[in-house]
């Protein structure tokens, strides 16, 4: 589609001159507050603190520029709650990201927004099986929301952003929504299918009927490999590393993949 974004986010964020967004940020931090709402209220969680000495996350300069929050819960493995940013230069990163536990197979719910400077915005149902070789795995979970992606993809206001990391593009699944669009339009067009994809997955999860025993280490085994290759290999951690240095980076990564908890 025109208008489609094939770069590197960090790439894109060097190419364009420093946009103070912070009322975006606030924006978008406001709808990651609603999508956690449906997912505190809809499940049984508490907070991990262990990484709670860092709750508030300072820079080189010792400035504060994020916020970090983990979770576990009945059903629920790891939740991270974080933010991450310079609102007043362009950039920010939001994350809601919800790893389940390997009693149920539900997909795993990710989410992102952010600021580069335009507006960039993800989520996705992580599967927890091969997709190609576990279509009743799609039809379970995936096909729920699978109008409401055609419908997005068909609305021209929509932009892909297309990861140029071919591993980050095989994380995706068949319905993930990722763009880079303006604020407006993510508003008017997105802001609402994202909600909608949350409040429908908190729902798959309160629903969801018990994985047998004898599937479950296969599927712990799996769901931990993913989520740490994904985190080590998040090409935007380039932008953490300009931000914080590598050793706080480095133990952010170890926190998202539930290095670090109680």
């Amino acid at each position: 589609m025109s208008g489609d974004t094939v770069q590197h986010l960090a790439d894109v964020l060097d190419s364009r001159a420093p946009v103070n967004n912070t009322e975006v940020f606030n924006y978008l931090l406001n709808v990651r507050e609603q999508a956690w709402k449906m997912v505190s209220e809809g499940l049984n969680l508490r907070e991990d603190l262990k990484c709670k000495d860092i709750e508030h996350i300072p820079d080189l300069q010792g400035n504060i520029v994020g916020n970090m929050h983990t979770y576990t819960g009945d059903k629920v493995d790891w939740i991270i709650r974080s933010w991450i940013g310079k609102a007043e230069t362009g950039f920010t990163n939001i994350h809601l990201t919800c790893w389940l536990k390997d009693e149920i197979d539900v997909p795993h719910l990710g989410m992102a927004l952010g600021t580069a400077p335009d507006v960039f915005c993800y989520v996705d149902y992580l599967p927890r099986y091969e997709p190609v070789i576990s279509p009743e795995h799609l039809d379970q979970y995936h096909e729920s929301m699978n109008q409401k992606w055609i419908e997005l993809r068909r609305n021209p206001a929509y932009k892909t952003f297309n990861p140029v990391h071919l591993y980050t593009r095989g994380t995706l699944s068949p319905i993930a929504i990722c763009g880079l669009v303006p604020f407006a339009d993510f508003k008017a067009h997105i802001e609402s299918v994202m909600l909608d994809y949350v409040r429908n997955w908190v729902e798959l999860v309160k629903n969801a009927k018990p994985v047998a025993p004898e599937k479950r280490a296969a599927l712990k085994q799996r769901d931990e490999l993913v989520r740490r290759t994904i985190v080590e290999k998040d090409p935007a951690n380039v932008l953490a590393d300009r931000m914080l240095g590598m050793p706080m980076r480095e133990r952010l990564v170890r926190i998202l993949h539930a290095g670090e908890r109680e």
